[in-house]
């Protein structure tokens, strides 16, 4: 993203926060009122999901698009079926694909049998509403129209694709980057946090704000009064450097640590890396191969040991994995089993993109790179699975 056309957005946010609540203020309702009313043991299921969903507004029904009237009619019709659907979505455990693929899959197959010639309208955006009314401080509301515009207005490297689920698993990659830039915001947070009332669910998380900016930046402010912004070009700098493996004692001196709050500024940190190498991949290839660079790590998840697919001026696939720090070059940092063994599996085209001296006001950092197989330097295990059999 344009941090700098965000910066202008968010100041015209600010200056416009009393008009656009007046018109958004339902979404932080609807929540509160779904919370204070989903059980999904109730009795009578279909009253209750009925009522739960009374407050949704246009998130649920805008134009010809009718996902609530058409829950609502699945679940009269078979109250069993569409409970066992929720109880499926609303588990944590089970992939969020598959969880939002077998839930379009059930009531399709619920709305077909008992209307076969009505659409079900149970499409990403539904689902998703779902999950927010739900689990309001881990999911984003999603549009694919309005991802779409605000990727072009904020000049975002990703280009949503019609009907493709990656532009969900971006959208909330992107709501994330831009939650840390809201909560940095002390007045922007005193607005938001003055008016929500007992009637307002408040998300600690700021999820609903954030999504609520991206949705006025498409639709409540103006677009041409910051569209005159150069756009930004990454600020990379390649050191060529020899790094040599250095054992560590282990310490065992007791220490305070706040764990959560490190996590998330190192899970910041991370994902600010991998948008610069990302861009600088884009811009140091040939065009034809731009498009095809991916955020697999966004994509498809963690597992895949690298987290961006790129390719080589001859159009060889490189493996990218990417480990980013604020220190200097010689902070160590750390290196999964996933991310090891695809090392070993993958050493002709994996490269490791170390970024040092990242500074986040400015988007810029040093970098150096490792390629092929981490074995060499993976020296100090610092974590042990424990396999029992009992």
């Amino acid at each position: 993203m344009n941090r700098a056309i965000l910066q202008q957005y968010l100041s015209q946010y600010k200056k416009e926060f009393k008009r656009i609540s007046k018109e958004e203020i339902y979404k932080w309702q609807a929540v509160q009122h779904f919370q204070k009313n989903w059980d999904i043991e109730a009795v009578d299921f279909a009253a209750m999901l009925k009522e739960s969903l009374s407050k949704t507004r246009n998130l649920l029904v805008s134009g010809n698009y009718f996902p609530r009237r058409m829950i609502e009619e699945a679940a009269d019709a078979s109250p069993e079926a569409v409970r066992q659907a929720f109880i499926n979505l609303f588990d944590e455990e089970i992939d969020f694909q598959e969880r939002v693929q077998t839930f379009r899959e059930t009531i399709q197959k619920v709305i077909v049998r008992d209307h076969p010639n009505k659409k079900t309208y149970q499409d990403d955006r539904a689902i998703i509403v779902y999950l927010v009314l739900r689990y309001p401080d881990d999911y984003f509301l999603y549009k694919f129209r309005m991802f779409k515009a605000f990727c072009e207005q904020v000049e975002a490297d990703y280009k949503p694709k019609m009907g493709a689920f990656t532009n969900v698993l971006q959208f909330n990659f992107i709501c994330r980057q831009l939650r840390e830039e809201i909560i940095q915001d002390n007045e922007l947070l005193k607005k938001h946090k003055e008016r929500l009332g007992d009637d307002e669910y408040f998300d600690q998380s700021f999820n609903i704000l954030t999504q609520d900016v991206v949705y006025a930046i498409t639709r409540h402010l103006d677009y041409d009064a910051v569209a005159e912004i150069e756009p930004t070009k990454t600020l990379l700098t390649f050191v060529p450097i020899m790094p040599v493996a250095k054992a560590k004692s282990v310490n065992l001196k007791p220490k305070k640590v706040n764990y959560e709050a490190r996590q998330r500024q190192q899970k910041k940190i991370g994902d600010l890396g991998e948008q610069l190498v990302l861009q600088y991949e884009r811009e140091n290839c040939k065009p034809k191969l731009r498009d095809k660079i991916r955020h697999v790590s966004v994509e498809e998840g963690d597992g895949l040991g690298y987290d961006i697919l790129s390719f080589d001026e001859d159009g060889r696939e490189k493996y990218i994995e990417v480990k980013t720090t604020t220190g200097g070059v010689d902070r160590p940092f750390f290196v999964t089993a996933n991310e090891l063994e695809r090392s070993r599996r993958d050493a002709d085209i994996f490269i490791l993109y170390r970024l040092y001296n990242f500074k986040e006001k400015e988007d810029t950092a040093d970098f150096f790179t490792i390629e092929g197989d981490l074995s060499a330097y993976c020296i100090n295990p610092v974590q042990f699975q424990v396999g029992l059999d009992i």
